[in-house]
């Protein structure tokens, strides 16, 4: 999630409601809510100091952007990180975010960008020389960044899936980084900048494409090592055989492929 405190950032009072559901999406994308845990909705109230209603109301918002689903009887529960889930965050991303090539930005936003820009590519030229703990505050940067980009979207309704599809990549990444040894590398946002200054809409555009490209490789790659894997894996075999075609597309992590886009989608 991008840093709310970020002086880049527009200001705006949210209400109590979109308050409790950026704590609790927050706590899931960092895994202090873990895939498949579930929730209490006594818990949550009394952990946050919030009232009952408005923990329900930031729940059923949370289920239908992806992040908890209700159980018949027993509550709530975080949804579990899956092959599914990976698939739809990609091919999501791969639609919708080279949109952002096409965002005309006033001069004074435009300004911003350069500066969360500039910030990034320092703090990403400070991760390589082996500071890590220069890479939440990059990637903090980049979410801003792009953030800033979806608010001049002229569909608020894709700048909103565009939020919650980085909320759920940023979610993957965290958990396949601590499953796993590798991080995801920093991106140098650099040459987007400076293809939108001279209006270079169609190199901005195969930027983003590449950005999107970059984690779907890495995804795919962590998630094949990761234990979720060999446990999608295992239930598998417990299953009563289905027919080959079922079985690839209920697993389809290895076969996304970059045609898989709406090719009725024009530039």
């Amino acid at each position: 999630m991008f840093d709310v405190q970020s002086p880049f950032l527009l200001t705006g009072t949210p209400d109590s409601v979109s308050m409790a559901e950026n704590k609790l999406r927050h706590a899931i994308i960092s895994g202090a809510l873990a895939p498949g845990e579930r929730l209490s909705e006594i818990e949550i109230c009394r952990d946050y100091g919030l009232g009952r209603g408005i923990v329900r109301a930031a729940l059923v918002r949370m289920a239908h952007s992806g992040f908890v689903a209700s159980q018949p009887r027993s509550g709530w529960k975080v949804t579990p990180i899956t092959a599914i889930g990976l698939r739809e965050a990609i091919l999501g991303r791969r639609q919708l975010e080279p949109l952002l090539a096409d965002v005309e930005l006033p001069p004074e936003e435009f300004m911003r960008v350069e500066t969360l820009c500039d910030m990034h590519a320092a703090l990403t030229a400070a991760q390589a020389t082996g500071l890590d703990e220069q890479m939440v505050l990059a990637r903090r940067y980049e979410r801003q960044l792009k953030h800033l980009l979806a608010m001049h979207l002229k569909a608020p309704l894709i700048a909103g899936w565009l939020e919650n599809l980085w909320d759920k990549s940023d979610r993957y990444i965290g958990f396949l980084e601590v499953s796993g040894t590798q991080k995801f590398p920093l991106v140098d946002w650099s040459a987007f900048v400076e293809a939108k200054r001279v209006g270079r809409t169609e190199a901005a555009r195969e930027f983003l494409a590449e950005v999107c490209e970059a984690f779907a490789r890495f995804a795919q790659v962590r998630f094949l090592e990761s234990d979720v894997a060999a446990i999608e894996a295992a239930s598998k075999k417990s299953r009563a055989p289905v027919d080959a075609n079922l079985r690839d597309a209920e697993f389809p992590a290895t076969v996304l492929s970059k045609n898989e886009v709406n090719p009725k989608r024009t530039s």
